[in-house]
């Protein structure tokens, strides 16, 4: 299939399309922001850099490159940029969809649609039993509420127009290539710098208690691919790896990949409230594209430490 990935250059787009290539299709790269270093996306037969909301744009596109199906993963992903700039959230992460969805509805109507929402969109309350898909939203910010409205309106399409669009709702996923921005890659890279000055230094932290599922980005850019493939329109899939980890392990087997033990002390301003994360159901993806998660936290922690 000819695929359109939105936000191809970023940290899972880039994995993405090496997954999609891989596997026998046809990457096209719809990307935002580019700098000199990114230049080119490997393994995109075609790079197209814009606004995602620019619908007229994007709709010349479609039209021209008369994708089969489009992985819709432009978005902005870091959690308290919804608090500090909930215009801007909204208007990527909703209006965003709302312009992927409109171009594909006026140049491709018969496309599959994959958008990736988020586990979010269920809130922090945790139940005794996992959640299936059909569980209420109860977005607990404003990224969360931004995700669960371009979630609905990517089923209200396939519901008023017939067309071919799914959601997937992951939970976190890590891997070489993450951002610094993101906890296990700071933590990484703090990590090395320490080790690489002979093991003394200072690391410095959040809630070292939360408690998060985390699964590998090669194992999710996999369930993405299956899911264009395989996936039922109209649907939506919870993602995850069915354990949740705490912070803390994560940081020490990171130490111990790093062999150092360094002073570990918390900053105020990367400390965020423990949520009680829910576990999710991911029975229906199983059911309908055969995946599960491969690659354990150990191999990720390493990879991710070989690439800071």
């Amino acid at each position: 299939m000819r695929i359109l990935v939105t936000g191809a250059n970023g940290f899972v787009g880039r994995h993405l399309v090496r997954e999609l290539k891989e596997q026998g299709h046809e990457p096209i790269a719809l990307v935002y922001g580019m700098n000199d270093k990114e230049r080119g996306i490997p393994g995109a037969t075609a790079v197209f850099e814009g606004e995602i909301a620019d619908t007229k744009w994007l709709t010349g596109i479609v039209a021209s490159q008369k994708p089969d199906a489009c992985i819709h993963l432009a978005g902005i992903s870091f959690v308290p940029d919804g608090a500090a700039n909930p215009g801007l959230v909204f208007s990527v992460n909703v209006m965003g969809t709302l312009s992927v969805l409109e171009a594909f509805r006026q140049a491709a109507p018969a496309a599959r649609i994959l958008t990736i929402s988020s586990s979010h969109v269920y809130g922090n309350k945790a139940g005794r039993a996992p959640l299936k898909e059909s569980h209420a939203f109860a977005p607990a910010n404003h990224y969360a509420a931004s995700k669960a409205a371009a979630d609905m309106l990517t089923l209200v399409y396939a519901k008023e127009h017939g067309m071919k669009t799914m959601t997937v709702r992951p939970y976190n996923h890590i891997g070489p290539g993450q951002s610094a921005r993101f906890v296990v890659p700071a933590f990484a890279a703090q990590l090395k710098k320490i080790a690489g000055t002979g093991g003394k230094g200072r690391l410095s932290v959040g809630n070292l208690e939360s408690m998060r599922d985390f699964m590998d980005v090669r194992d999710v850019v996999r369930a993405y691919r299956l899911l264009i493939e395989k996936g039922h329109s109209g649907e939506a899939y919870n993602l995850a790896s069915g354990k949740l980890v705490k912070v803390g392990d994560i940081l020490e087997m990171l130490m111990e990949i790093a062999e150092v033990r360094p002073d570990v002390q918390v900053d105020p301003k990367l400390y965020r409230k423990a949520a009680k994360c829910p576990l999710l159901n991911t029975a229906k993806i199983e059911k309908d594209t055969g995946w599960r998660p491969e690659i354990t936290l150990a191999q990720s922690l390493r990879d991710i430490y070989a690439a800071v």
